[in-house]
């Protein structure tokens, strides 16, 4: 899964928030998040290969109403064979700062799919990963809509100056998790490579390989 800001959205989503009280609001419950799902649907992007075997969805997720603040996700899940239902969550953040997660980490890094050099077409990644406080209530809002996710084992996975921001939102998660027993957002672990949490110091054996390109 990745995010991109998005700024002075004019658009906001009603997310569902019903107290579970019997076996009618049960159903409005989970018919009200399926049909969010729904709507962020990918059935096909332009230029997709054929042979596409895992579910895709996208969206925004507002943050903060009154400013008109939201992110936007796209969700790859694992393909079919690998029961997607199964697997824990990762969260991939783009360093920069200013980077796009969905131009190069999903289109060029660990995402399905790569662009083919008409720039009109797909094809598929072989190596794609799918075989702070807005970010925390984005993510929790999303598990809203998504709530098949919730209690997976969860990462948060990023390069370069998500090094600086991946912390701080772990560090959130970390604390809205204390005296929880079964978190909603149940975080494992983060992974930044190479990072920026101290460059000079402890980063710099793992920049060696990086150098011989320069």
């Amino acid at each position: 899964m990745t995010t991109h800001q998005y700024i002075n959205s004019s658009s906001s989503f009603r997310l569902v928030y019903f107290l579970v009280i019997g076996s009618l609001v049960v159903w409005s419950a989970e018919g009200g998040y399926r049909k969010e799902q729904a709507r962020d649907r990918i059935v096909k992007l332009p230029g997709q290969p054929r042979n596409v075997k895992f579910s895709q969805y996208s969206g925004y997720i507002t943050v903060e109403a009154k400013a008109g603040r939201a992110l936007f996700y796209w969700l790859t899940e694992a393909p079919a064979k690998c029961r997607p239902e199964k697997k824990p969550l990762v969260l991939w953040l783009n360093g920069g700062p200013g980077c796009s997660s969905i131009a190069y980490g999903a289109s060029e890094e660990v995402g399905p799919f790569r662009v083919r050099e008409d720039g009109k077409s797909l094809r598929l990644n072989p190596y794609a990963w799918n075989q702070a406080e807005d970010a925390y209530t984005f993510l929790m809002k999303w598990l809203e809509r998504f709530p098949n996710y919730k209690h997976r084992p969860f990462y948060i996975a990023g390069e370069s100056y998500a090094g600086h921001y991946i912390p701080e939102l772990s560090q959130v998660i970390v604390h809205r998790n204390e005296g929880v027993k079964n978190p909603v957002l149940n975080f494992k672990g983060f992974l930044v490579s190479p990072n920026s949490l101290n460059m000079p110091y402890i980063n710099f054996i793992t920049l060696i390989p990086s150098f011989t390109f320069l």
